[in-house]
């Protein structure tokens, strides 16, 4: 989870909106080694999961749903053993990148990248044709729903790149979505990220800081000396929405609860709630305010409050 407390000080004006919302407590999410978890295969069975209903509980569904797990569970046991054998991992790579989306296709998928991935939680459907380049250095946690022609970005160990990519639980990325983590990115939970968005905590600038009379390229293919990168962070907060098409620079950081609006460049950091508003260069429209307040909003105690944080 990305939190704001220490950032909230900074901010009154977002610490007073944030007042203003009521933030449920977190759901629990499912743990284990098992892909998906007994909720989610119940409502796939019963026709739940698209309507987003949850699971019938009964002592004849447990028993449905033990036995589906079960054979789940060595297909998993294979799938994976094979993911880390050489030339079977190439045939089930391909197979997890360009198997046709559904049922069989997000299991595939789910067993193939747990074995790659330094994390991958419960319940998180993985589309086709996902691009990644360091695998190790990317986690994704529980019921996320990564979408489809997505490129996640963290560079290779083996080639001296740390870099990272880090998603939190009920997350869901776009459609044709880059994440470029050699700088670290850092995503909260609840966050949506919507189509064609563009992250990126690595880029080459116009201007060599030690050099600032020479003339650069900004092609990362141009030799030492005539090219500059910077690295920095991106970090997006908790129930964030970052809208179609825009574009997160090194550095950009967006609050708790804000919105970054269509086609808009994020450089720099925005506070919980903002309202960020584009197209082209960002800048601050007023704040995320609730219609009208929420009645368990009264409810909630000192202690709470102090969850919600």
């Amino acid at each position: 989870m990305v939190t704001e407390d220490d950032k909230m000080p900074q901010y009154p004006q977002a610490e007073q909106v944030r007042r203003s919302w009521y933030i449920a407590p977190k759901p629990p999410v499912p743990k284990g080694w098992l892909v998906f978890s007994e909720d989610f295969v119940l409502r796939v069975l019963q026709g739940n999961y698209s309507a987003n209903r949850p699971a019938r509980i009964t002592p004849a569904w447990r028993l449905v749903a033990l036995a589906v797990r079960g054979v789940m569970g060595v297909a998993q046991f294979v799938l994976m053993f094979l993911s880390v054998v050489p030339v079977a991992s190439a045939i089930i790579g391909f197979l997890a990148v360009h198997f046709k989306r559904g049922a069989l296709g997000s299991f595939i998928r789910a067993c193939y990248w747990k074995t790659k991935f330094e994390h991958l939680g419960q319940d998180t459907l993985i589309e086709h044709n996902l691009d990644v380049w360091g695998a190790r250095g990317i986690s994704i946690g529980s019921r996320c729903h990564v979408d489809s022609y997505i490129r996640l970005r963290a560079g290779e160990r083996r080639y001296g790149q740390h870099g990272r990519v880090s998603i939190g639980d009920y997350v869901h990325i776009g459609p044709r979505c880059l994440v470029s983590g050699r700088g670290g990115v850092e995503v909260g939970d609840f966050v949506s990220i919507e189509a064609g968005v563009h992250v990126y905590s690595a880029s080459n600038t116009l201007m060599n800081p030690e050099h600032p009379g020479q003339l650069i390229s900004v092609s990362h293919a141009a030799p030492d000396g005539f090219q500059h990168a910077i690295e920095s962070p991106v970090v997006i907060g908790d129930y964030a929405v970052v809208g179609f098409g825009s574009l997160l620079m090194p550095g950009a950081a967006v609050g708790l609860g804000a919105i970054v609006h269509t086609h808009t460049q994020v450089v720099g950091q925005y506070p919980p709630f903002a309202n960020i508003t584009g197209p082209g260069r960002a800048k601050q429209n007023g704040w995320r305010r609730p219609p009208k307040p929420d009645p368990r909003l009264a409810e909630a105690t000192p202690a709470d409050d102090a969850c919600e944080q």
